[in-house]
């Protein structure tokens, strides 16, 4: 890399971590779902069945049905951080319309086992059901479509805005974690990405 594009990395690097700040600075933020946290969340509720359920609360199974470890892993997939949050999809120009346009998914959200659905689910946590759609729609090519037993190595692949090292914001809010209408996906500008994409056109 020359000298000048390690500039300009170092620059827009700086540039990026200063606008994050400010954004949270400004909004005052009380809870920040981060990049690590997204990715622990989504492990987990990969190792319990192979699927992403999404959900906050697993449906407890008849106790003759489920062996120790089955239980403690299906307890630990529940989603229950900063990131099991739900936000509004109420509004005109909310996430899941945003999600549809800058991601291209021809499909949209999608249920447990791939199929669309005009709504997200108010018992599964919008970041993972985010996953869940971008891997449906074909968005991790390495992986394919499906969405039984997913291969975790498309974790690899996820970015949220941030700076490696730093705490790299997916979602944010500025309220209580329970006020849906002041949760700000990361969707827009300096995006969720896949192997940098999408790219955004700067405005000169």
């Amino acid at each position: 890399m020359s000298s000048v594009k390690r500039s300009y990395t170092k620059k827009y690097s700086f540039l990026l971590l200063v606008t994050v700040s400010i954004l949270i600075i400004q909004i005052n933020s009380q809870v920040v779902c981060s990049e690590d946290e997204l990715i622990r969340e989504l492990q987990e509720d990969l190792d319990d069945n192979g699927q992403l359920d999404c959900l906050r609360w697993s449906k407890n199974p008849l106790e003759a049905e489920e062996t120790s470890l089955q239980r403690e892993m299906r307890i630990a997939a529940e989603w229950n951080s900063d990131c099991s949050f739900e936000a509004d999809s109420e509004r005109q120009n909310n996430w899941i319309q945003k999600l549809k346009t800058n991601y291209n998914l021809s499909k949209g959200l999608v249920d447990v086992n791939g199929e669309p659905v005009e709504k997200d689910f108010e018992d599964q946590a919008d970041m993972c059901e985010i996953v869940r759609a971008l891997i449906a729609n074909g968005k991790f090519p390495s992986i394919g479509e499906s969405l039984k037993n997913i291969d975790d190595s498309f974790l690899d692949e996820f970015n949220c805005p941030g700076i490696n090292g730093n705490t790299e914001i997916c979602a944010v809010t500025g309220g209580s974690f329970a006020n849906k209408k002041l949760w700000v996906i990361m969707l827009d500008g300096q995006s969720m990405r896949i192997r940098d994409q999408p790219r955004w056109t700067r405005i000169k």
